[in-house]
């Protein structure tokens, strides 16, 4: 039997003098109580009340360890409550992944505002274009781009990853601007290895679909950072995502190039183990990156 149990049944024989009334107060029968008393009897090796036909009371034994029950207990209940209260408030640590361009731009800020709301959280963010795997890595929740291969992780989709064509004026003053995505083949481009074939880009346009064959860039990059200053040099025309590019279209250091064209917008997910047992800190982080990011990103 449960010993916390059987010490708080036996507490209330003690207070309401039968076992009848502590059975009542636990919604058990009197011979269930009669049980518990007994079981901590053949543990202690002694008798712990004085049982007559019309009441009982503790023996010197059983009023000392009514007592000490009496603490236990307590001590039980005050663990119970801070539990209970750090399950409701977020505390602790979380280890998240993202895509580097993803995570400098969106969850990097994200983070900042979660951990002023959240004083006694702590985070760690990891950044790169690999998928990581969350139990090998000890990651609690990793952004995604693209499909998602684990069906087995529990997954929040967030608004699509967008992707576009962008350039520096003076690159454009010098070569023209593109009329038609297959304009595009007479223009130096600046390839990103991770957003697919170097020798053709897919658009999608009010005219539908449109495979662009291309030469292989002169320049490659492998990091979307030094892809966008290229761009910004005046060197060619990139295709990446919106969120690389919001602060540069901005300002004007970089505008649209054929914005009516741009490959389907790939999906973007924040995934976690199928852990039942979400903590607190790690239930706040997700609502608000699925509120933050239900925006196009």
């Amino acid at each position: 039997m449960d010993r916390l149990t059987s010490m708080a049944i036996f507490v209330s024989v003690v207070d309401l003098g039968s076992f009848t009334a502590a059975a009542k107060a636990h919604d058990i029968s009197a011979t269930m109580v009669a049980k518990h008393v007994n079981a901590l009897e053949a543990r202690l090796d002694t008798r712990l009340l004085h049982r007559t036909t019309r009441r009982l009371s503790p023996t010197e034994a059983g009023r000392r360890f009514t007592e000490a029950c009496r603490r236990v207990l307590a001590d039980v209940a005050i663990a119970e409550a801070v539990g209970a209260e750090v399950a409701q408030t977020p505390v602790g640590r979380l280890r998240i992944a993202a895509p580097i361009a993803f995570g400098t731009e969106r969850v990097a800020p994200l983070l900042a505002t979660y951990l002023d709301c959240f004083p006694d959280m702590q985070a760690e963010l990891v950044l790169g274009d690999r998928k990581v795997d969350l139990i090998e890595e000890g990651f609690d929740l990793a952004f995604r781009i693209g499909a998602l291969e684990d069906d087995w992780l529990v997954a929040h989709p967030l608004a699509p990853y967008r992707l576009m064509l962008a350039a520096a004026p003076a690159y454009l003053e010098r070569h023209g601007h593109p009329q038609t995505p297959v304009d595009l083949r007479g223009h130096r481009l600046i390839g990103f290895a991770q957003f697919g074939a170097d020798d053709r880009w897919t658009l999608v346009g009010p005219s539908g679909e449109h495979v662009v064959p291309l030469p292989p860039p002169r320049l490659r990059i492998n990091h979307a950072a030094a892809l966008r200053q290229a761009a910004v040099a005046g060197y060619g025309i990139i295709l990446q995502s919106r969120v690389t590019l919001d602060g540069d279209l901005a300002s004007g250091r970089l505008i649209p190039v054929l914005a009516d064209y741009a490959p389907e917008p790939r999906p973007l997910t924040l995934v976690r183990l199928p852990d039942r047992r979400m903590t607190a800190g790690l239930r706040a982080f997700v609502e608000m990156a699925v509120s933050a990011f239900s925006d196009d990103a």
